[in-house]
């Protein structure tokens, strides 16, 4: 503990400041769509912690945002920046994405990637199972994406949740729906509905 007092007494006498983004990460328009696309369950047995899941929703907007804010602390030009969308829209195009930061207390227990694992992801739409992930994939931790998402903790294991492209007119932009990561230790749901009609109220005569 000593030590610990005594290197940060010396950083403070040299004038050490910690680098930061700009704009932050939680301000602007990436922050409001990103946590607009957030959702948070927790699982216990009595007040024992059991599992812990973050999910935001890939939609069309957070990965937009996304690349605006990346091009903004790189200052990638316009071409790079073009190309990074484009990509974007190919993987919209092709299904629906979860990133999902999730957390175990049974370590062994965090296995989402694998076939044979404790727990069944699926995809609810209007409280109908609509579809299982094409594919659960570990997703590797870089700073970036640290601070792209800051709710991702060191003690989270990370995973893109593939769904394949939902059928028909509607759209998960257009209606409720609801991730569920479901087994013997219990049930994480996160929903997700279409933001509610602005309404306005005429002027009184």
């Amino acid at each position: 503990m000593k030590r610990f007092l005594l290197l940060a007494l010396l950083l403070s006498a040299c004038g050490y400041v910690t680098p930061a983004t700009s704009p932050s990460t939680r301000e602007g328009a990436w922050a409001q769509v990103r946590d607009g696309a957030t959702r948070t369950a927790k699982l216990y047995d009595v007040l024992d912690d059991v599992a812990f899941a973050t999910a935001t929703w890939q939609s069309p907007e957070v990965r937009a945002e996304r690349v605006e804010r990346l091009a903004e602390w790189k200052g990638l030009l316009p071409a790079e920046k073009e190309a990074l969308l484009a990509k974007e829209r190919a993987e919209a195009a092709e299904g629906e994405d979860f990133l999902l930061a999730f957390f175990t207390d049974d370590r062994k227990a965090n296995d989402l990637a694998t076939d044979k694992g404790t727990w069944r992801v699926s995809l609810l739409v209007n409280g109908t199972e609509q579809a299982l992930p094409a594919k659960v994939s570990l997703v590797k931790r870089d700073p970036t994406l640290l601070v792209l998402y800051p709710y991702i903790t060191e003690f989270d294991t990370l995973y893109r949740v593939r769904f394949p492209k939902f059928p028909g007119p509607v759209t998960l932009a257009t209606t409720t729906f609801q991730l569920r990561i479901a087994g013997a230790l219990g049930a994480l749901r996160m929903d997700w509905a279409p933001p509610a009609p602005v309404t306005t109220t005429p002027p009184a005569r």
